[in-house]
């Protein structure tokens, strides 16, 4: 069997051959949605992913999407290579270590890390997401720290309880504080970055 096509510009073709389904769709404009599962193909292959989502808080009640940049820490708990570009973020049990990343994958070359001196938790949970942004929570029952993190955003909002203290780290540059601010100079691939903290 040949085919033939002419040449063509702005199209593109989808071939779907199902064998044997039954699946309930949902017509919307020209297209339409289905409401049941249509199974793994003959590979194994488009199963519902293993385990328990690592969600806490709004992300509890909420549908899980499986393929955003921060979907390894939903399924794992914990995440190396977080890529929100211009940043690249990996969680501890205690912290979230980032750095700027300006290509490829970076192995262990961070800049910062952010977390509180007495937290100890053994996974990191997705308490909050939207279209752009993830929020991160680290809890031990005592101590809690959450970070918000989204595409393309050249900043992370952490916040905490009261009674934590926050603990800073510089792996990679030059600190130095001036008022409420910790500047780093000269970190990884030459990137700076200041800390904006309460007085």
């Amino acid at each position: 069997m040949s085919l033939h096509f002419p040449s063509i510009s702005k199209a593109f073709f989808i071939f779907l051959f199902l064998s044997g389904a039954t699946i309930a769709q949902v017509a919307v404009g020209n297209g339409s949605y289905t409401t049941t599962f249509p199974g793994t193909d003959s590979a194994a292959r488009n199963g519902f992913p293993t385990g328990t989502p690592y969600v806490s808080g709004a992300a509890a009640s909420k549908p899980i999407p499986t393929n955003d940049w921060w979907s390894a820490l939903v399924k794992n708990g914990t995440a190396d290579n977080l890529f929100n570009y211009p940043l690249t973020m990996k969680t501890t049990g205690n912290s979230l270590i980032m750095t700027y990343i300006p290509w490829g994958v970076i192995g262990d070359l961070y800049s910062i890390e952010v977390g509180l001196t007495s937290l100890s938790s053994s996974q990191t949970t997705v308490s909050d997401f939207s279209d752009w942004t993830v929020t991160m929570n680290w809890s031990d029952g005592t101590n809690q720290m959450e970070a918000t993190s989204g595409i393309g955003m050249p900043f992370v909002y952490f916040t905490k309880n009261n009674s934590s203290d926050v603990s800073i780290k510089v792996i990679r540059g030059t600190a130095t504080i001036s008022g409420e601010m910790l500047i780093v100079d000269n970190a990884y691939a030459g990137s700076d970055y200041v800390v904006y903290a309460p007085a």
